[in-house]
């Protein structure tokens, strides 16, 4: 049987994603992978929640910390998402896309970031968005931005189906594949068919 066309959907966490390999059309979906990948530091040097760490350090300081963990947030993405493939590879998918969900947060200086605890709450979800973004393009995909806001209008639209019809059948999902099916596999399903539509 020939390889089939899939696609890997993420949606990050502070140091984590949730990770869904979808192929198939809206009338025949398939999952084929489900994985909850690491994004953080595995040895510790840089704390997940890199922005707040670096909250009252010296301006250089912060930065070469958030720097540090941005570096390293995208090489576990990409060696997280190269095992993916192989792992997808192996139950017969052929992956050429990634989509990601992001957020509404679309930076700010540093200094702005480091002086509000809110801000460096929605820079750290970006930092490991950005984080699957960039590690699916080291691996070779074409990466797709889905912000989370719009995600069930632009996913009805990218699979020709009106978004009450897609939420009906993600959520059916659940009852064909087991958990974990919570809002986080959703929203990586979603995404993940979103760029495999793109392709």
């Amino acid at each position: 049987m020939p390889p089939r066309a899939a696609a890997i959907g993420g949606r990050a966490h502070t140091g984590w994603a949730a990770i869904v390999v979808v192929a198939g059309t809206f009338e025949r979906p398939e999952i084929l992978l489900r994985r909850r990948v690491e994004l953080v530091d595995p040895d510790g040097r840089v704390r997940r929640n890199v922005y707040q760490a670096a909250r009252g350090l010296e301006s250089s300081e912060a930065a070469v910390r958030v720097d540090t963990g941005q570096r390293i947030a995208a090489e576990q993405a990409s060696a997280a998402l190269g095992q993916v493939v192989r792992e997808a590879k192996d139950e017969g998918g052929f992956v050429r896309s990634c989509g990601v969900v992001v957020g509404a947060f679309d930076g700010a200086p540093l200094a702005s970031i480091l002086a509000s605890h809110a801000l460096a709450h929605a820079a750290e979800g970006r930092l490991y968005q950005q984080a699957l973004l960039r590690g699916a393009e080291s691996v070779g995909l074409d990466s797709v931005a889905v912000p989370k806001k719009s995600i069930w209008e632009e996913g009805g639209s990218a699979l020709g189906v009106p978004p009450s019809a897609l939420r009906d059948e993600i959520s059916r999902l659940r009852r064909e594949i087991g958990p974990p099916w919570a809002e986080d596999q959703k929203l990586a399903a979603v995404a993940a068919w979103i760029a495999l539509a793109a392709r």
